[in-house]
């Protein structure tokens, strides 16, 4: 409803930004969780070093 009176659309505009929306918002949440998962991987790989996924999968294979 902000965005109708905002930009001054007719109150009938509203079906169809919903619509809109729920089209465009699975695209927008896929680019967010890849976005945060490389985002960590990097982080991970500055902070724990190159190798540190290798070295992550050998640790989990020993306890298990």
């Amino acid at each position: 409803m902000l965005v109708v009176s905002i930009f001054g659309f007719p109150v009938e505009a509203i079906p169809l930004l919903t619509v809109i929306t729920t089209i465009t918002d699975i695209p927008n949440t896929v680019l967010n969780t890849t976005g945060n998962t490389v985002s960590s991987m990097l982080v991970a790989r500055l902070v724990e070093g190159k190798n540190w996924l290798k070295e992550e999968v050998e640790t989990f294979k020993k306890a298990s």
